[in-house]
């Protein structure tokens, strides 16, 4: 423990830092490589502790090592079953004792289990790149883990604007700008959950041509039942003015729906309910529905052009617009590591696609349609987060 002990202090020097005359913070070994200049080292200010999460022994091993014990003490016939675990864990403490536990991690030689863990998670740390506490915390941010922060009222009050921008009033062509015309739209990245592999464009295309075919089919039902009629709606289902409003944003779609693909691209995992034969059908219709709760509430009503963002928030482009409002923002503090998804996916920095118009489309929508939801407590899982 001794010679681990001196060999700890020399690691320890290289991870020093200090303010180089550029403003800049750099390890010792990045500034002899940028000043050449041992003396100034020696004199240039250390940097201040600053808001960012500091990498720990704890964060970093904690969850890896009491997953170890946890699954030591699990009787073998409990694992995979929630209600047996309950059931032993509430046996234990009425009937057990210190020395139950004790007995039952000696059994498993938990000790040997957990200095195993640790000695991977040491070298999984000594092989890494980073240079300070700081970048290692970045990478372990990375990969999941990451500490979140309460924001203030005035965050609250102060809106969208000053995280993403303000939106264009031209709201239907901004929108076909954002996922057609920008830097990202044909990019392609493969999602997560469904390992969709897709595009911004793509996905646009084929949500866009959803709205002309429902619109088209509505009004083919309407004048096959009665060929005399306009093929419009009775008045109460759908105001004049809205069916109107519709068909406008239908021309507008029409205009790129040539290049709509003839298929939707295919789930490579989890495709128990792909959304080729899942998705919902007839959802202008509910649209008419829910509309008219709302004006019977004497609320405004969702516009198509809120239904369509919230439909496309459904799919894949969930992932960009989550990344814009994780790692995009552009003011406050935001996670390295979110800031790298969202330039991944959503275009390299000075080129960056924050698709502005249409979340602000989605919160308008969204704010719209909670009036017919119940209030509740509600809780938010952050995978990895803290």
């Amino acid at each position: 423990l001794k010679e681990l002990d001196e060999e700890v202090k020399k690691t320890k020097l290289l991870f020093q830092r200090r303010i180089g005359e550029d403003g800049k913070t750099y390890t010792k070994e990045e500034f002899l490589i940028k000043f050449h200049d041992q003396q100034k080292w020696q004199d240039s200010k250390k940097p201040e502790d600053d808001d960012r999460p500091k990498w720990t022994i704890k964060d970093f091993c904690g969850p890896r090592l009491g997953a170890v014990v946890a699954d030591s003490f699990t009787p073998q016939n409990a694992k995979g079953d929630t209600d047996w675990q309950i059931a032993f864990m509430r046996t234990l403490g009425r009937k057990g004792s210190v020395e139950m536990v004790k007995g039952l991690l000696q059994s498993q030689d938990v000790v040997t289990s957990l200095a195993n863990e640790i000695f991977e998670c040491a070298k999984e740390i000594s092989a890494a790149a980073a240079a300070t506490g700081e970048q290692l915390n970045d990478k372990f941010a990375a990969e999941g883990a990451y500490a979140m922060s309460f924001g203030t009222r005035a965050d609250y009050f102060n809106g969208l604007e000053v995280r993403i921008g303000a939106p264009n009033p031209k709201v239907l062509d901004t929108m076909i700008k954002e996922h057609c015309d920008c830097a990202d739209s044909t990019a392609v990245w493969t999602t997560g959950n469904y390992g969709i592999e897709t595009t911004a464009r793509t996905e646009w295309l084929l949500v866009a041509g959803e709205i002309i075919d429902e619109l088209s089919d509505w009004t083919a039902e309407l004048l096959a039942q009665n060929p005399q009629a306009s093929g419009q709606p009775d008045e109460v289902e759908v105001p004049d003015q809205d069916w109107k409003a519709w068909q406008v944003v239908r021309s507008e779609l029409a205009k790129q729906d040539k290049d709509r693909p003839r298929d939707w691209p295919q789930e490579t995992k989890n495709g128990t309910h792909g959304r080729t034969d899942s998705r919902s059908r007839g959802f202008l219709k509910q649209l008419a529905a829910i509309n008219n709760r709302l004006r019977a509430l004497d609320e405004k009503t969702l516009l198509i052009e809120e239904a369509l963002g919230l439909r496309l928030y459904t799919g894949p482009l969930f992932e960009k617009y989550n990344a814009v409002n994780r790692g995009g923002s552009l003011s406050g503090i935001t996670i390295p590591s979110m800031e790298e998804r969202f330039h991944q996916l959503c275009g390299e920095k000075g080129k960056e696609n924050r698709f502005t118009t249409t979340i602000y489309v989605l919160t308008s929508g969204l704010v719209k349609a909670s009036k017919l939801s119940k209030a509740v407590i509600v809780f938010r899982g952050m995978s990895g987060g803290i």
